[in-house]
């Protein structure tokens, strides 16, 4: 299986670091953030790597080479311009012809890839997400009018639950039927664009909700209190949280 990582953004909200270091060089412990990525995935059996590079991304190149140092292989395509999570995809459609993985080179989990696989191939869609659970407390009284404005019901400051999503995709090739070939380059993104169309036409998408650890890694507060995170170490209860 092929493991397309997206390394091309220009990490703006990290900066100053990110001036002259693009995002997934970024030390996280002893390694850069790209690094514990594809140690991540090689400890689920993935050893091809096609990685997508943009904003300083000969320094990317320089660091990984061919892969061989971390014993996997790995291909680059570069984004002249912002392409975005599905118009990159576009560059190695004829690479795609099995399932694959896509994942973002600034998220860092302990989600169980191996197991992940396993429900998207049991599902039979053409996608699946990785979901995590989000909650939003509301500042406010929550009121519900009926049709005369008399009040239904009120809720004083809920918090409402519900499933995100994290830059983890496995994917089917039966994905670029929905993801269109134009002569200029364009930016499309699965969110924005994909999905909707995959949803419109009938076509399962698939949800995986997870409990280990993830973040991706887009702010200083983020980048500062993740060191200490169990990066790589999962317990028994963390693992019976995940479905089957």
């Amino acid at each position: 299986m092929i493991a397309v990582i997206l390394a091309g953004g220009k990490g703006t909200r990290l900066r100053p670091l990110t001036y002259a270091v693009p995002k997934p060089l970024l030390p996280v412990g002893q390694k850069p953030l790209l690094e514990n990525v594809i140690l991540y995935l090689k400890e689920h059996g993935i050893t091809e790597f096609i990685i997508s590079v943009g904003y300083l991304g000969y320094q990317i190149k320089n660091y990984f080479g061919d892969g061989e140092k971390l014993g996997v292989k790995i291909d680059y395509i570069e984004e002249k311009v912002p392409l975005g999570t599905a118009g990159c995809l576009n560059l190695i459609r004829d690479r795609l012809t099995e399932t694959f993985i896509l994942m973002g080179a600034d998220n860092l989990t302990t989600l169980d890839l191996t197991k992940f696989i396993k429900f998207h191939k049991g599902h039979k869609g053409v996608m699946t997400a990785a979901l995590f659970e989000y909650s939003r407390k509301v500042e406010f009284g929550i009121y519900e009018l009926n049709e005369d404005s008399s009040v239904n019901t009120f809720s004083e400051k809920p918090t409402f639950k519900h499933y995100a999503g994290t830059m983890i995709f496995c994917i089917e090739p039966e994905i670029f039927k929905f993801i269109p070939q134009t002569e200029k380059p364009k930016l499309l993104n699965l969110t924005d664009h994909i999905i909707p169309k995959l949803l419109e036409s009938g076509k399962k998408v698939f949800g995986y909700p997870f409990r280990d650890y993830w973040v991706d890694v887009g702010r200083l507060d983020e980048y500062n209190k993740m060191h200490d995170a169990p990066l790589y170490g999962k317990t028994e209860a963390d693992k019976k949280k995940e479905p089957d």
